[in-house]
Formats: structure tokens, C-alpha cells, sequence
């Protein structure tokens, strides 16, 4: 599926674009995902007949990972050119005549996904992890009055936006108006609770209940594909994004931290954690022909940020394995869920697609205590694992 253009079908998905904002019904669930890609209806209106006729060619695994499957494109893809007729028409233009966007038109950035592609392979939008993860935890018996749900990502504010995972998952798996999410990390993702912040989470399972926990580092976008940036609303440049994973490189090519300070500790944790790990891989890669032992910039920052999801797994692990040792643990949990991977933060604000940040899955297994459940094939198994 080709990148959204500035011509082209670019006017079709405007208009449909600006039907459903005029009535504040773009549907949350309004995306193609195929074993390659996934795009917004809104940014990709086009597409949807030509993912209609491919879809009807796809195996039974495929379509139950898709969000729209083959019927439900058919159905759409003439409403979204009705869409864009309706609203050529009251616009006073013939159907096939070309809209004039505005200066402000939200256009869809090539860099953007290029750098997905190439950085994050296995990304794909909130909504359509939600959907996937959603539906085999409901298999399992996962419900609103017996889940908890906890988190443990960056204390930035971009990940915990109206479409963020965190709140899809807080929509799908928890009740409406009672269920909360019970915050695990800090600075970088990393669980910094402590053993008395799990001993606090885990205490409040419903009886007998399940737990789920995602977790892992975020990494900005921007617009012009530089991976390390992204925009924030209401900010007239991009600005860093993991801003603690960022300086704790940029501090460790530096030469190290300081003294310890104790109001900044989460910080320093990262960076002592950080240091032995871009050692190894720079070691590895000094031969390369890379500069500094990366390529580029891009490179280094998406390497530092797959590092950070090893520092995250391997204390959230740890707190979990002590917590499971506990006796009498699974007598009172029926189950732990873990979604780990990558949340990759795209532009906010004006002009910008926004909206739905996509999400690389490393890790998506079920605890309990005959054992370990990997379910990450069976749900992710047309993505690439590796970031």
C-alpha cells in the first residue's frame, strides 16, 4: 500500500476527512491492517477498495487479524466515496472535480513512515494492537470486573493521550467508569515503583482476577522522519522524545554522569543501566564504517530506544518474579498478562496527522501457575518481532 501523496487520491481522503470531522464520528476502529501495513481512513480513504478486493484473496488467519475484514471493507470503501462526493457536492464541485486544501490541510508524511518502516518494522497503530490484544484476552476469559490494568511507561504526557494505548486498553479491558490504570513507570518506562509499588498493584486484583501490564520506552517521529523528535502541541519545532533515553546517551558519549543526586536517580539509573549496553554495541559496530558506531543519528537514537525495552523488561521481570514467588500468590491471581514493546510517538498539533501513535510489540505472554503462555505469534505473527 503506497504512502498518501500530495496528489493523486489526496483530495477523496480529504473530503472524507472532513465530513467525519464536521461530525465528530471518525470511528476509532476505522483502519485497514494488512500483513504489511496499517493506514488511518482518514488519511487513506483511497485505499479501502483496493484492501477490499485483496482482503477477499487473504487465509483465515489474516482475516481474523485485520480490523476490517473483507465484508466490512466492501461496505465502506463506497460509503468513503460517497463521502467525498457528499461533500464535493456541498462544497458546490462535481464529484471529480479537485479540492483546494486549505494552508492547514493535514497531509500524511512519507518520512514518517519510511522511518517506521526502516527503525520499528513490526509498528503498527494503538488501535489496531488494542483491537488484536482485546479480542484473544476477552478468549481468555478477561473481563472488565475481574482485570486490572497497570502501566509502565514514560511519565511524558504524549503517551498518555485521548488515543495512547494505554487508553484504548484502559477502554476495552477495564469498566467504563470505575476501572483506572495503575501507573508502574517513570522516566523512560522504567518500573521505578519499586517492591512497594507492586506490592500496592498487585494487592488491589479483583479476587481470584487477571492481571494486565504494558510496558515499555517510547521514541518520537517527526514529520521529516528524524527519529529522536517529534511535535508537540502547540510548540513551533519538534522537540526530543525520549527525552531521558536521548540525554542519557547523550551523556554517556560525553563521558558518564556525575555525582548522584538524589532528585534526579531515575535518570541516573537509566544512564548506568544505558552505559554497558552502547558499550557492547558500539564495540560490535566499530568496524562497521559508522561514525561513533552508528550509521547516523536515526540509527544511534533507535538503538539507544531498543536498549531501553531490554533496561524495562529485565526490571519489570525481576519485580514480577519476586512477586510470584510470594506464597499463596496464585491463590489470590489467576493470571499476569504482559504487552511489552515500543511506543512510537508521531507529530501532535496543527497540520499534523496526530492521533494515533503506533506501537512495536516485543512481548505479549500469559502468566500463571502452570506456566508461561507466549501468544505473540498467534496474535502478532504477521508483524516482525524485531525493532
Amino acid at each position: 500500500m503506497a504512502p498518501l501523496t500530495k496528489s493523486g487520491s489526496l483530495s477523496a481522503a480529504w473530503s472524507l476527512f472532513l465530513l467525519l470531522s464536521a461530525t465528530n464520528s471518525c470511528p476509532s476502529n476505522a483502519f485497514v491492517a494488512t500483513k504489511d501495513q496499517c493506514r488511518q481512513l482518514s488519511n487513506q480513504a483511497f485505499s479501502l477498495q483496493a484492501s477490499a478486493s485483496s482482503n477477499n484473496d487473504e487465509g483465515s488467519k489474516e482475516q481474523d487479524n485485520a480490523l476490517l475484514t473483507a465484508r466490512e471493507a466492501r461496505i465502506r470503501a463506497p460509503l468513503a466515496a460517497i463521502a467525498a462526493s457528499v461533500t464535493a457536492a456541498a462544497a458546490g464541485l462535481s464529484p471529480s472535480s479537485p479540492l483546494v486544501l486549505p494552508a492547514n490541510a493535514v497531509v500524511a508524511s512519507p518520512d514518517f513512515d519510511t522511518s517506521v518502516r526502516t527503525f520499528f518494522p513490526g509498528a503498527v497503530p494503538n488501535s489496531v494492537i488494542n483491537l488484536r490484544v482485546a479480542k484473544k484476552l476477552k478468549d481468555r476469559d478477561y473481563r472488565p470486573y475481574n482485570t486490572i490494568l497497570g502501566s509502565s511507561l514514560c511519565s511524558d504526557e504524549i503517551d498518555s493521550t485521548a488515543l495512547s494505548l494505554v487508553q484504548n486498553l484502559q477502554r476495552s479491558l477495564t469498566l467504563k467508569n470505575d476501572g483506572g490504570v495503575f501507573n508502574l513507570g517513570g522516566l523512560g518506562g522504567v518500573p521505578f515503583v519499586g517492591k512497594s509499588g507492586f506490592g500496592a498493584f498487585l494487592s488491589h486484583v479483583p479476587t481470584n482476577g487477571k492481571v494486565v501490564i504494558l510496558y515499555g520506552p517510547h521514541v518520537g517521529i517527526s514529520n521529516e522522519g528524524v527519529v529522536g523528535k517529534v511535535e508537540r502541541v502547540g510548540q513551533s519545532n519538534p522537540s526530543t522524545s525520549c527525552g531521558a533515553a536521548v540525554g542519557a546517551y547523550k551523556a554517556i558519549k560525553a563521558g558518564g554522569r556525575g555525582p548522584n543526586d538524589k532528585f534526579d536517580y531515575q535518570e541516573e539509573f537509566i544512564i548506568d543501566e544505558l552505559t554497558p549496553k552502547l558499550q557492547t554495541l558500539l564495540e560490535q559496530q566499530k568496524n562497521s564504517g559508522a561514525v561513533n558506531g552508528f550509521v547516523n543519528q536515526n540509527t544511534a537514537i533507535a538503538a539507544v530506544t531498543c536498549n531501553m525495552f531490554d533496561i524495562v523488561n529485565e526490571v519489570l521481570e525481576s519485580q514480577l518474579e519476586a512477586a510470584y514467588a510470594k506464597p499463596g500468590f496464585w491463590d489470590k491471581v489467576s493470571e499476569v498478562t504482559l504487552l511489552g514493546g515500543i511506543v512510537v510517538n508521531r507529530g501532535h498539533g496543527a497540520g499534523l496527522v496526530g492521533g494515533d501513535d503506533y506501537f512495536q510489540p516485543l512481548q505479549f505472554k500469559a502468566i500463571n501457575k502452570n506456566g508461561e503462555v507466549d501468544m505473540w505469534d498467534q496474535v502478532f505473527g504477521d508483524l516482525k518481532r524485531t525493532a
